[in-house]
């Protein structure tokens, strides 16, 4: 079995105004794939560009404050 990373070393804020390639995104938030692939299911919104994909961190911030008021519809 692999051992985990110690991603708190990684990890950084992403900012609103900032575009992301992939790869930076997922290091910078400690996601893999799958749970990358789960946030886009949920309504990550990406943008593919000549064959990169991207998160733009208002996108990132939209989507959280989704699912914070999803949890609290749901209580």
């Amino acid at each position: 079995m692999r051992q985990k990373q110690n991603v708190a070393v990684e990890l950084r804020p992403i900012s609103d105004g900032e575009v992301y390639p992939l790869p930076t995104f997922m290091k910078a938030t400690g996601w893999g794939r799958h749970a990358l692939t789960q946030a886009r299911r949920k309504g990550l919104r990406t943008v593919k560009v000549g064959g990169r994909c991207f998160v733009r961190g208002v996108d990132f911030r939209d989507f959280l404050g989704g699912l914070t008021q999803e949890a609290t519809h749901d209580d």
